[in-house]
């Protein structure tokens, strides 16, 4: 997606935005971090079976993901508007 996207009602680009992008990448690093760090405290898990579970998370976070992020009509960078 690389940030933008054709909107197909008005022909015009769509970029998300800097808030939804901020809050999905922290949920997403959020969903995998704790529990395995909870599951690795509690239960000693071994640091093998968390990296076998990587190929199980990503491609459900992938197909997920683009219902979470939000567009917007103006590309902001760092807060500031850019063309």
């Amino acid at each position: 997606m690389k940030g933008k996207k054709e909107c197909p009602n008005c022909q015009k680009r769509q970029y998300i935005s800097p808030k939804s992008n901020f809050w999905v990448t922290f949920f997403t690093s959020m969903a995998f971090v704790l529990p395995t760090s909870f599951l690795r405290a509690y239960y000693e898990m071994s640091p093998l079976w968390i990296f076998l579970a990587i190929p199980i998370y990503l491609p459900l976070v992938l197909l997920v993901l683009p219902f979470f992020y939000r567009l917007s009509s103006t590309r902001k960078r760092f807060g500031k508007t850019v063309e």
